[in-house]
């Protein structure tokens, strides 16, 4: 979340530096409008990216969807930060956006997937704590190198990214696996070893039994009572009233809220 954070502030202080303006020939009144583009254009990608999610998730996995999210944010950035005109920036904001989006999807499932109930309300306010973190450390970032002046100051933020972006491929491979998805997918054995794992016990303690099952049924639930992308645009809630619209509404509606904060 610290990327996250990092990365929705970073640019604020890209685009008031000098030498981007003067190298991306962003300067003067004329220009104003494709400078509020190529900022705003990152928002697109990550909306395509989170919309991605839905589909990637649940087809790789959530280690590996947060990986590949990684990588297409790596892309991303060495692009912005390589640019020398509009176009390429424009091309490197949507492609960082997608990755940004892809990663943001996935990982508060992933969290609330291989936690406990009692711990899942105090990781929350720990991702936002995170989120507001990477955001005031990419302002002091910008702030120092815009003292620097040339390239430096503004391609070097950018750059910082990168000690994220490793943190992220050194430790996710090492992370477990959402027990969640591995029951959807018949991996039983599996997800009952990491759920023995998570709780520092053995596979058949009588709680890891109950919880897998309790998942299992879950899972068999939603699969039963799943509906489409049709069925939900036009307020279907399903025979299983999973309230579908209200959990889409709500997830929409906290994202709304924080930007207009």
């Amino acid at each position: 979340m610290m990327l996250f954070g990092y990365d929705q502030g970073v640019f604020g202080g890209v685009v008031v530096t000098e030498d981007y303006l003067v190298t991306l020939d962003l300067q003067g009144p004329s220009r104003t409008k494709l400078l509020g583009t190529v900022t705003a254009i990152y928002d697109v990608g990550c909306f395509f990216g989170a919309i991605a999610a839905f589909s990637l998730g649940e087809m790789l996995g959530r280690k590996k969807t947060i990986l590949l999210g990684t990588s297409i944010m790596s892309i991303g950035a060495i692009l912005q930060i390589t640019a020398f005109g509009v176009p390429q920036m424009i091309v490197g904001r949507i492609v960082a956006g997608i990755g940004n989006g892809l990663n943001t999807a996935t990982a508060p499932v992933w969290q609330a997937e291989t936690s406990k109930a009692a711990w899942r309300g105090k990781l929350v306010v720990i991702e936002m704590i995170l989120n507001i973190a990477g955001f005031s450390l990419s302002n002091w970032v910008t702030y120092g190198f815009s003292f620097v002046g040339g390239p430096v100051s503004w391609r070097m933020p950018l750059v910082l990214q990168f000690i994220f972006i490793f943190v992220l491929f050194a430790t996710t491979p090492w992370l477990p696996e959402s027990p969640r998805w591995l029951i959807a997918h018949g991996r039983i054995e599996e997800a009952e070893k990491i759920i023995a794992n998570l709780e520092a016990t053995t596979i058949d303690d009588p709680w890891v039994v109950t919880e897998s099952k309790e998942i299992q049924w879950a899972a068999d639930f939603e699969r039963e009572n799943g509906m489409s992308w049709t069925d939900l645009l036009k307020g279907k809630t399903g025979a299983g009233n999973t309230c579908t619209i209200r959990r889409l509404l709500l997830g929409a509606g906290t994202q709304a809220m924080q930007q207009l904060a």
